[in-house]
């Protein structure tokens, strides 16, 4: 096999670890190599229960980083795994980053086809106007924000404070862009954005949910990368209109196995066991 025809999964954890042995059952391929990492607040109990394993891919766990919603320590543990890619000197057409709430939705026969000789770069990209505030303005008490609500509040008030005279895009070299963090990249944007993350990290130090900015933002600011119409690839459903996207159950089976993605988020197999084996199973068919 050429080497060159490999895929590297890069996958965040956090728990539940017995659907997260069955997402690598899932992708566990020759053709594949798996880059982990499983949160600070977690590892203790990953370790105790045995981790996981596969058979057929290389699996690297990465040193652990404790991770907050929102913060940056989760787009920094992103360019960690980045950098492990990079670092393992392997050649992949296409790597991909999930979580560990996420599945394959096609079997990994289907999804090497669709990415051979693809260039484009399968991540979601847009300048809606609702999001810029993110890195508009300067977000302090970010990695506390969920934990303690006085926290939260001092950050509203103090953007609110900023609101008639800042504007921290207006010396910024990088023009904003957002879309969701999961995506699937050539080994190239992947090069760019970790040769490029030192630099440009302190412009999305004091931003907000920066995971779905910085990709982005690098990336376009680079001409020769061209974007898939296609967007990410993963179905996943926030009608809910909550900050965290909709938990998938059984009805929803229809509908994610009739879309043209590759990939669905999220699933919780202590929520709904039945359409995760079943999804498990139709793609091993």
């Amino acid at each position: 096999m050429d080497n060159s025809d490999k895929h590297a999964y890069c996958i965040m954890a956090h728990g539940n670890w017995r659907q997260l042995q069955l997402l690598l059952d899932m992708i566990d391929d020759r053709r594949n190599d798996i880059y982990l990492h499983v949160d600070a607040k977690s590892i203790d109990d990953y370790k105790s229960m045995g981790g996981v394993s596969v058979s057929n891919s290389h699996l690297e766990l990465i040193k652990s980083a404790d991770v907050r919603w929102s913060d940056i320590s989760q787009a920094d543990v992103e360019v960690d795994l980045f950098h492990s890619v990079l670092q393992s000197g392997n050649t992949y057409s296409r790597i991909h980053l999930i979580s560990g709430a996420d599945l394959p939705i096609k079997s990994q026969d289907d999804i090497h086809d669709f990415f051979k000789d693809k260039k484009e770069e399968f991540i979601d990209i847009g300048t809606p106007k609702q999001y810029i505030r993110r890195i508009k303005y300067y977000h302090f008490f970010v990695r506390n924000r969920r934990k303690y609500p006085l926290a939260e509040l001092v950050r509203k008030i103090l953007i609110l404070i900023q609101v008639p005279f800042v504007n921290r895009l207006k010396h910024c070299p990088l023009k904003f862009a957002y879309g969701a963090n999961w995506c699937s990249l050539t080994q190239r944007a992947v090069q760019e954005i970790v040769d490029k993350w030192k630099l440009y990290r302190p412009i999305f130090t004091h931003s907000t949910s920066c995971d779905e900015l910085y990709k982005q933002m690098i990336l376009l600011a680079n001409p020769s990368f061209a974007f898939a119409k296609e967007g990410n690839l993963r179905y996943v459903d926030f009608n809910s209109k909550q900050p965290s996207p909709k938990t998938l159950r059984m009805e929803d089976y229809d509908k994610i196995m009739n879309s043209n993605c590759l990939f669905a988020r999220k699933f919780d197999i202590n929520a709904d066991e039945k359409i995760v084996f079943k999804i498990s199973k139709q793609i091993s068919l």
